[in-house]
């Protein structure tokens, strides 16, 4: 039976129990495939505090992590999630004796943060030879990671990172009885530049939709700025911040959304699923067409759309879907829930695990 040693800086903790839970449920599949005793885990187990105690814990990550290449047998699986991180622990390790089938997981900003390093690049380029596999959320994400790192495509293989948890999946979450006589567009995110939420209050403010109102769930540096838009537009009294929401409240949030708004222009936006988990609640989705890992779930006038043309092709955006029969808003409601059997654990996580081995096998 085949081992496998997994490496993460993202994993669940007490104090912060949503902390990359994706990696803990490939982590789970992995276990269910090799059995338990054949999966060793390698990750940062607690929530840093401060500075001192994030030194501390990823210079002890990266030395398990070194131990580990060394204490498991020739031919195990060496999976690592957001590998920038890792990458001077591989060059430290010289792992040119194939003793491992290497098997590099990205996840988004990492990618970035290799390609905009040249110190990164230099530790890449050393190791590159000995990856066996490249993994990767969407395929907009597999050709820039094949085009960046010079891989052929055929060694870049997607795998969804995430699936639909069964709290989003729950069909008594139902539009309110009076949704005809009310129109909320809804936002979740990190409240960051590139997450493009002023934009959407630009939009908002321009709106000839008199019962519209706006639900951002969500924090970060922008906030106070965002406030601030809201309040300098006039529309402060339609506009609702809840802040950092727990994950088990979104379910009851996002089912009240008429619509998700996903404005994001981050250029690390791999995969997005926030959007999936609206889409799970009923709320069809407009998208900003700048995101292209979107293709993988929004599906043209079956359970969303796209916008070009910044605030003002929001805004043009919105009033379409505002004007749409009922009978149509229905129908996309309806459709978007089926994100639910398309992202179930199985699908993702199983036959991910499933996928990775096979490619390997080849």
């Amino acid at each position: 039976m085949r081992q496998l040693v997994l490496w993460t800086n993202m994993y669940p903790t007490r104090l912060a129990p949503y902390y990359g839970t994706f990696v803990r449920s490939t982590e789970q599949a992995w276990r269910k495939s090799l059995g338990a005793e054949n999966v060793q885990l390698v990750a940062i187990r607690d929530k840093p505090v401060g500075a001192l105690q994030k030194i501390y814990f990823y210079a002890e990550l990266m030395i398990k992590c070194f131990l580990s290449i060394y204490r498991n047998p020739k031919g195990a699986i060496l999976e690592i999630h957001y590998p920038v991180y890792f990458l001077p622990v591989l060059y430290a390790a010289k792992i040119f004796k194939r003793r491992n089938y290497l098997v590099l997981r990205f996840h988004g900003n990492d990618l970035k943060q290799i390609i905009n390093s040249k110190f990164f690049m230099y530790l890449y380029r050393s190791i590159k030879s000995q990856v066996d596999l490249y993994v990767v959320p969407s395929d907009f994400y597999r050709e820039k990671v094949s085009k960046n790192l010079k891989v052929p495509i055929e060694r870049v293989i997607k795998v969804f990172p995430d699936c639909v948890g069964a709290e989003f999946a729950d069909t008594s979450l139902d539009k309110p009885a009076n949704d005809s006589e009310r129109f909320v567009l809804g936002f979740v995110s990190r409240l960051e530049r590139k997450k493009n939420c002023h934009e959407l209050i630009e939009a908002f403010a321009k709106l000839k939709i008199p019962n519209a109102h706006l639900v951002i769930a969500g924090d970060g540096s922008q906030r106070k700025n965002l406030e601030d838009l809201a309040e300098e537009r006039g529309v402060s009294s339609s506009v609702t911040f809840l802040g950092a929401v727990p994950r088990e409240r979104l379910p009851n949030i996002m089912s009240q959304f008429s619509v998700f708004i996903f404005p994001s222009v981050s250029k690390t936006e791999s995969f997005g699923l926030v959007a999936i988990e609206a889409l799970a609640c009923g709320a069809p989705v407009i998208a900003n067409e700048q995101l292209e890992a979107a293709s993988e779930y929004l599906e043209v006038d079956r359970n969303g759309y796209y916008y070009s043309g910044g605030v003002e092709g929001l805004c043009h955006a919105i009033e379409t879907f505002y004007a749409l029969a009922g009978s149509k808003k229905i129908a996309l409601a309806t459709h978007a829930r089926t994100v639910v059997q398309r992202f179930d654990y199985d699908r993702v996580f199983t036959r991910g695990v499933e996928k990775i081995l096979s490619s390997l096998n080849r």
